[in-house]
C-alpha cells in the first residue's frame, strides 16, 4: 500500500510503531499446567489493551526461537516436580515477568515479529509458526494490516 493511500475497506491500518507493553496480571493452575493472564498494551492508550493467555512452554518455545539474538533472556528455568506449587507459581510469575520486560524493553526484540506474534495474535498472521532458528530478517518489524474491528477485551 502505498503512502497516503487508504486501507482497502474493511481494513484497519496498524501503528506498528506504537511499542507493546506486557504486565501479567494473575495465574491459573489448571490439572496439569498454569496459565498466565497477560495484559498487553499498545502505547499509552488504556483503552489499546488486550489480554492474552499463555503457558509456561509458550514463553519457552518463544525463548527457543530467539535465541539467536545472542542476547542474554531471563526465561525461568524448568521444573518437572513441583511445579504446581503456589510459591513455586508465585515465583515463576515474577520471573516471566522479568522476561516480558525484557523482551519488549529492548528495541531490537520488541520490533521482532515473533515477540509480536506472541504478544498480539489477532494482529499478526495466525498462519505464522516460529522457526527452529530465527533468520535476520525476521529481527525487523513489519507493518500488517488486518480485517475486522479493534480487539480490544
Amino acid at each position: 500500500m502505498a503512502f497516503m493511500e487508504k486501507p482497502p475497506a474493511g481494513k484497519v491500518l496498524l501503528d506498528d510503531t506504537a511499542p507493546l507493553s506486557a504486565g501479567i496480571e494473575a495465574s491459573q493452575s489448571l490439572h496439569s499446567h498454569t496459565e498466565y493472564i497477560i495484559r498487553v498494551q499498545r502505547g499509552i492508550a488504556i483503552e489499546n489493551s488486550w489480554q492474552i493467555v499463555r503457558r509456561y512452554s509458550d514463553f519457552d518455545l518463544l525463548n527457543s526461537s530467539l535465541q539467536i539474538s545472542g542476547l542474554s533472556l531471563p526465561l525461568p528455568p524448568k521444573k518437572l516436580i513441583g511445579n504446581m506449587e503456589r510459591e513455586f507459581i508465585a515465583e515463576r510469575q515474577k520471573g516471566l515477568q522479568r522476561y516480558l520486560d525484557v523482551i519488549t524493553t529492548n528495541h531490537l526484540l520488541a520490533n521482532c515479529e515473533l515477540v509480536k506474534k506472541f504478544l498480539d495474535p489477532n494482529n499478526y498472521s495466525a498462519n505464522y509458526t516460529a522457526p527452529p532458528h530465527l533468520p535476520s530478517h525476521l529481527l525487523h518489524g513489519q507493518r500488517v494490516v488486518r480485517s475486522g474491528h479493534s480487539h480490544v477485551q
